[in-house]
């Protein structure tokens, strides 16, 4: 990460009198003038991933997760979404930005997603949605294990600001 200081307030006039300037190419000129504001915008949010702590990566992976997957882990990560969209009830927006909010920082992209893979998915998505109960237990997606916690009196966790880059989706 680099210590160059941020500018919120980026001219876009500026801007698009120096893409009319670099070039006497009127249509190339009016659509830099439309791609500038888009670019701006894209260039405002991937600022802010990195201000929210997420992965260096986030924002460019091309998925609706901050941090980047291989196949495998894209479809171990949605099968988390599934797990909070079925057997929550919230909706699949909600669910990954609380995904991405837990496992997209730079901290959890650190050590790794491989480790995941060696629970079930319920594991890993219980525990962006729930909090610990009165014995500091969470579910882990098995019934057996699970059988004695109630999930109604479970602490909810708040969900990631809806304006923070973790809603990667539309509600």
């Amino acid at each position: 990460m680099t210590s160059e200081p941020v500018h919120e307030d980026l001219d876009l006039d500026a801007i698009e009198e120096l893409c009319t300037a670099a070039t006497p190419d009127p249509v190339f000129a009016a659509r830099a003038r439309e791609a500038v504001p888009r670019l701006v915008a894209e260039v405002r949010r991937l600022r802010w991933l990195v201000e929210y702590g997420a992965c260096p990566t986030a924002g460019t992976t091309g998925t609706e997760f901050v941090l980047p997957l291989d196949e495998e882990m894209l479809a171990y990560f949605r099968e988390m979404a599934d797990v909070l969209v079925e057997r929550v009830g919230i909706s699949r927006a909600e669910a990954v930005a609380r995904i991405n909010a837990m496992y997209g920082t730079r901290e959890s992209a650190a050590w790794g997603v491989e480790l995941m893979g060696h629970e079930l998915p319920e594991y890993w998505a219980y525990g962006t949605y729930y909090s610990p109960d009165h014995r500091h237990r969470l579910p882990v997606g098995d019934p057996l294990a699970d059988v004695d916690i109630d999930f109604s009196t479970l602490p909810v966790r708040p969900a990631p600001p809806k304006d923070s880059p973790f809603w990667t989706l539309e509600e």
